[in-house]
């Protein structure tokens, strides 16, 4: 019986080759994922991430906001800006967590005095309905709404932008009807649609 020449290396199964190929990958991945953030100054190195609010992408714009209410020193927010009618549309829907001092404006070409509705949005949330010269016309909580039919909160009145941040954040601010909330840099925002 003739014996076969020893074998220069082991062929491995096709799983446990796939196994192998999908490890390495995850690894690779969350190399990547633990570099990139900081080397884009997401954070600072060492620190833990913040909850991300805004989707992955370039076309997001994001603005600051001042929160002015009456005798008490403004807070600055960071709103995404959603000025057309699809991004009005979407909102804040599907976003698991939103941290603290950043949210939506939603911008309008003209006043209105539509109501706002929480469906398949997650996270309470607060909105403050601004009229065009910046006063607040009403603030209204908002919580999370999965099933049909969600409630509508009103306005109570005509209004040009709304704001939406984390539940409770224009109460901590001290932010009522009558006070403001305005952009820092009105040239900055773009025209609604």
């Amino acid at each position: 019986m003739a014996r076969r020449p020893p074998r220069a290396g082991r062929r491995l199964p096709p799983v446990a080759l796939a196994l192998g190929l999908l490890a390495g990958g995850c690894l690779v991945a969350a190399a990547t994922v633990a570099f990139l953030p900081a080397a884009r100054g997401l954070r600072p190195a060492g620190r833990a991430a913040a909850p991300l609010t805004i989707p992955p992408g370039d076309d997001v714009q994001t603005v600051t906001y001042r929160l002015e209410p009456g005798g008490r020193p403004p807070v600055r927010v960071r709103l995404e800006v959603a000025a057309d009618p699809a991004s009005r549309a979407r909102g804040l829907m599907g976003r698991a967590r939103l941290a603290p001092g950043t949210g939506m404006v939603f911008l309008f070409p003209e006043d209105v005095t539509a109501a706002f509705w929480m469906k398949d949005t997650l996270v309470p949330l607060s909105i403050a309905f601004v009229a065009a010269d910046g006063r607040v016309v009403a603030v209204r909580e908002m919580p999370p709404c999965r099933a049909d039919p969600c409630p509508s909160y009103d306005p109570g009145g005509a209004y040009r932008y709304a704001v939406e941040l984390p539940a409770g954040a224009f109460r901590a601010a001290g932010v009522a009807g009558g006070d403001r909330v305005v952009p820092e840099d009105p040239a900055g925002l773009p025209v609604a649609s």
